[in-house]
């Protein structure tokens, strides 16, 4: 009995051993998919942001304008190639800043870090502009809606956006579970019942093969009183940026 009772223990810790294996590879899993952050597009531009543990770096695109656009990009794109593509898309000043990691940028990225990183930008962009907006796109929608909570922009922009970061992985891993071991959840639809009278427009990929329709859907209902514009474009989930419909929801924005 005593060798059995031994044995149980040797099992047990074994299975433990695994366990912990096996979460910390889909940790490790998590920051890569979330984070596969893009190297150095460009040399920074003048726009520079103080935190407490690390200066950040980017561009800016119409520094003279009187209204400006703040985005926050996608989890692999590069934002300086969006300020070229953006250039004659709006008038506003277009301020574009690096997650932390990506770029060439110091740090390192998290949703904690992102979203106190963004409301410290469009805090400084409210100083030299008479009105700020917000555009997110794709991973970049969580932080945007988070922001926007915190920084009361004046419109809110959102490209091919979700509810819960952990509900899309969910859809594509269905069988793991996901939603308890994703640190980094970007709760978008608690965000938006905390915008109402806020003007938002979503633009949604009608062949997203990465963010389902329900998952926009769902966070299209959490808005409060008056619904958002909801435009739908019938291409894929990267397909947006070969659409003119996506230039043209940004000037209709502003």
């Amino acid at each position: 009995m005593e060798a059995f009772g031994k044995k149980l223990l040797e099992v047990i810790l074994a299975v433990l051993v695994l366990a912990a294996i096996f979460l910390g590879t889909l940790r490790l899993a998590e920051n890569r998919l979330i984070y596969p952050a893009p190297p150095p597009s460009a040399p920074w531009g003048e726009l520079v942001v103080h935190r407490p543990d690390v200066t950040l770096h980017g561009w800016i695109v119409h520094p003279e304008a009187d209204d400006a656009w703040v985005v926050f990009g996608g989890n692999a794109l590069a934002l300086n190639p969006v300020g070229d593509q953006w250039r004659d898309c709006t008038a506003r000043a277009i301020y574009l800043m690096p997650y932390r990691g990506y770029e060439g940028q110091a740090g390192s990225p998290s949703e904690k870090t992102l979203v106190e990183d963004g409301v410290a930008l469009v805090r400084q962009v409210e100083k030299t502009h008479r009105h700020v907006g917000i555009i997110g796109i794709s991973l970049g929608t969580g932080v945007a809606t988070q922001v926007a909570v915190q920084a009361r922009p004046d419109k809110l922009l959102l490209v091919t956006p979700y509810d819960r970061l952990d509900l899309v992985a969910q859809d594509h891993f269905p069988y793991l579970p996901v939603r308890w071991l994703m640190k980094d959840t970007y709760d978008s639809g608690a965000a938006a019942t905390q915008l109402s009278n806020l003007p938002v427009a979503i633009l949604q990929a009608d062949q997203d093969e990465i963010i389902s329709s329900e998952r926009t859907r769902a966070l299209v209902a959490a808005f409060p009183n008056k619904a958002p514009i909801w435009l739908h474009v019938p291409t894929s989930h990267n397909g947006v940026w070969e659409r003119p419909e996506l230039c043209s929801f940004v000037r209709q924005g502003a």
